[in-house]
């Protein structure tokens, strides 16, 4: 197995959008000028029908960062490798403006065959939109188990839209080698949000350039309501359940106010300071993030960069105990436009990268692909033989008795998504009371078209 290598990132300068990490992003950096045609996927190839015409047909995907992401040229090479008589057309754009663009491009009908999308609510307003094709039919006899339930997610009112190209779950990663030098136990799954924050307070110290925190919060909301959505409290669908986010606001806000185990959420965003800069640099003991961070860190926390460190992996602090019954995370769609010119290509495409060859390219550079068959366990319990610095056993965190989505669909997600956003950032910069602004987004949310 060789898992794909990336330059090690710095502290700051690392954008959240260039990582597009929740929602389904890539762990690479960089952007491309929106509309671009990707550098040798494009075929001089006729666009005709093969049912009329021996020619092969090129059929036109939608995608961001693809010029700097590994995994996807390896996959179209060896997609068209398999089907010679179809082309590939990458359009790409920028990560941190494509949920916003493909929405733009398909209300005025681009003619993509294919549809990658970052998460569901830009998933929401295309069918909302009738912009995308329903699968339903295409999917009778096709194997669904390995996708483990999460394919229902990408249906609305019992059609199918798509299928799940990854499927992210969200962990604490933790840095061994900083436990063992304080002394401190490694982190546990199931632990209590009490647990947590005084893990974190144990873990703090220095001042200065050369202070640890004991943890790490990103400024994603998900970064707060995952603890709640990881137990199925919170619904950002059902304005009843937003109370349940009051004990893990407070939690957070005693942890970045008074015990100072985290940095300050104003401070990570005027200084555009990104997650993976701290962790790497060993400036902080844990970090709650996505599954796509161990193809960074199996990239990056490499004994030729600056920091080589052992770091582990536990579930989510929850107040139930919960370990690996659920995972909660966020899913990658990937759907057939619906202006498709060449729609049963597109669907050889689509059940071949959102398939099992699809799924080995991409877990064979660390990242959790929506197929889980054995094969891809396999290859996950195999990382430490190549990364000696990585725990055992990552599979147990690929297939979960109940797979929790972190934004399920709905025709209102993108407006009520942004509620959320703005409520966390207020209750974040201490702008608002944790009552207030919770109170503030029910409002709201119902004004979005939450029930």
């Amino acid at each position: 197995m060789k898992l794909r290598k990336i330059a090690a990132l710095g502290l700051a300068g690392i954008t959240a959008a260039s990582l597009a990490a929740c929602g389904g992003g890539s762990g690479s950096a960089g952007a491309t000028a929106a509309g671009t045609t990707a550098a040798g996927t494009t075929a001089a190839a006729a666009q005709t029908n093969t049912a009329a015409s021996a020619e092969p047909v090129t059929i036109k995907v939608s995608l961001w960062d693809y010029s700097n992401t590994a995994y996807y040229p390896i996959m179209v090479e060896a997609f068209e490798k398999s089907h010679p008589n179809i082309k590939v057309d990458i359009v790409e754009f920028s990560a941190a403006e494509y949920s916003d663009t493909i929405v733009v491009k398909m209300g005025a009908k681009e003619k993509y065959d294919v549809v990658f999308m970052k998460g569901l609510p830009e998933m929401s307003a295309l069918i909302a939109g009738g912009h995308l094709q329903p699968l339903t039919d295409r999917i009778t006899g096709f194997d669904m188990k390995p996708y483990g339930g999460a394919e229902k997610s990408l249906s609305l009112n019992g059609v199918v839209y798509g299928l799940p190209f990854r499927t992210d779950n969200n962990m604490i990663f933790y840095n061994k080698d900083l436990f063992d030098k304080a002394g401190v136990q490694y982190p546990k799954d199931g632990m209590t949000m009490e647990e947590y924050r005084e893990l974190a307070k144990k873990m703090t110290s220095g001042d200065g350039a050369e202070k640890v925190y004991g943890s790490h919060v990103h400024t994603w909301p998900s970064n707060v309501y995952q603890y709640s959505r990881f137990i199925d409290e919170f619904n950002y669908l059902d304005t009843s359940t937003y109370e349940k986010l009051k004990p893990y606001y407070e939690t957070i806000l005693g942890m970045q106010n008074e015990d100072k185990s985290v940095q300050d959420y104003g401070e990570l965003k005027t200084g555009n300071i990104h997650y993976s800069g701290v962790f790497y640099n060993e400036q902080v003991a844990m970090l709650q993030i996505g599954s796509w961070y161990i193809e960074m860190l199996t990239g990056n926390v490499t004994p030729q960069s600056e920091h080589y460190f052992k770091w582990g992996a536990v579930t989510m602090p929850n107040s139930k105990g919960n370990t690996y019954e659920n995972m909660v995370g966020g899913i990658t769609p990937c759907s057939i436009g619906a202006y498709s010119e060449h729609p049963e290509e597109a669907w050889e495409f689509l059940s071949y990268v959102c398939g099992e060859e699809g799924a080995k390219v991409i877990a064979e550079r660390g990242i959790v692909p929506g197929w889980k068959g054995q094969s891809i366990l396999d290859i996950f319990d195999k990382i430490p033989e190549q990364f000696p610095n990585a725990p055992e056993e990552l599979s147990k965190f690929l297939t979960p008795p109940n797979y929790i989505v972190e934004q399920p669909m709905d025709p209102n997600a993108k407006a009520i998504n942004t509620v959320i956003e703005e409520m966390h950032s207020d209750i974040m910069t201490n702008s608002v009371s944790i009552d207030d602004g919770i109170k503030t987004a029910i409002e709201r949310a119902k004004e979005a078209g939450a029930k």
